[in-house]
């Protein structure tokens, strides 16, 4: 008899413990913030948003977040901001899909013009969450909008600025990035296509062993073959002082005018100290906001259809002109 006794008070002490410990757990939980998020994430009434980047803590990130919080209060919407602080295609697309699972209203995301991200922007489209791309534009799929800077217009305008501070004539160092996107190729499309009216400049980049590599040996390795190289083009965001010393290390006598794609505080001070000669302006603060407002319209059903895409102002800063001219 008294076995049975013995176990049950042990079996129900157990059971006491193990309640105590989940109490414990989920109070320290919540006090640090954390939560489940393949869970729906929040329970508020308010329409419920998440932007999903590739590049957390840039620059670009927190302008775009800035207009969007803006945006979503104005609204009366409740946003998240999700996403990866390294380009990482498949991790964006997990995270879309525990957006899906948790029932969100609406998903604004960097898009990529890849079959497996396709697959799932149209598995939110078809679960009945709108998603729009903003930045980088996922065209194959059923995004409703794109709202970003019209990048092979980028490669125009800053094609036809090079021109003009060239002269008409010089050899450019294309530095690219790590990982080709449609946006680089859109900007270098750009460019080819308003250069090939000036056969007396022309495009380079560096041989293939270090055409993915960092811009400092991108940069000696297209001085190695193109010594007469007098002008770069950096098509990787803050890439500027890197391309700069590299430079410097060649020829101290030599000045080589170094064109940005991006207007980030680091570019806009080079360009404040002349050592980058331009930058261009993509507006993120208005995506951000444009962006909130289209997912809030596709709700609302209002002013519907939305236009494929929306584009934000471009606009080239230089030294001698920091309002930049468009």
């Amino acid at each position: 008899m008294k076995k049975p006794i013995f176990y049950s008070i042990i079996g129900i002490s157990l059971a006491a413990l193990a309640v105590t410990l989940y109490s414990m757990f989920t109070l320290y939980s919540n006090d640090l913030g954390m939560t489940n998020i393949a869970e729906p994430v929040l329970t508020s009434s308010k329409p419920h948003i998440v932007i999903i980047s590739q590049e957390q803590g840039s620059y670009m990130m927190n302008e775009i977040q800035r207009g969007a919080r803006d945006a979503a209060a104005s609204h009366g919407m409740a946003i998240e901001f999700w996403g990866v602080y390294r380009s990482n295609v498949e991790e964006l697309i997990k995270q879309v899909d525990i957006a899906i699972a948790s029932k969100v209203d609406g998903i604004i995301i960097e898009g990529a013009d890849r079959p497996d991200f396709v697959q799932m922007v149209n598995k939110a489209i078809f679960s009945g969450i709108p998603v729009v791309t903003i930045n980088s534009d996922s065209p194959d799929s059923l995004r409703k909008s794109y709202v970003g800077s019209d990048h092979y217009q980028e490669g125009i305008l800053m094609g036809k600025h090079i021109a003009q501070k060239l002269v008409g004539q010089g050899t450019v160092g294309v530095i690219t990035n790590t990982e080709a996107s449609d946006t680089d190729k859109l900007r270098q499309q750009g460019l080819h296509e308003v250069l090939k009216s000036y056969p007396a400049i022309k495009l380079v980049t560096s041989s293939m062993d270090n055409v993915n590599g960092p811009a400092n040996m991108q940069t000696f390795d297209i001085l190695n073959h193109y010594p007469a190289a007098k002008a770069f083009i950096g098509l990787k965001a803050e890439s500027g002082r890197s391309i700069v010393q590299a430079g410097g290390t060649r020829s101290r006598s030599s000045h080589y005018q170094v064109f940005m794609f991006d207007d980030s505080p680091q570019t806009m001070k080079l360009i404040q100290e002349n050592i980058v000669e331009s930058g261009l302006s993509q507006h993120y603060e208005e995506m951000g906001k444009m962006s909130v407002d289209l997912v809030k319209r596709w709700l609302d059903s209002d002013q519907l259809p939305l236009n494929n895409s929306y584009f934000t102002p471009i606009s080239v800063v230089d030294s001698a002109d920091e309002g930049g001219s468009k």
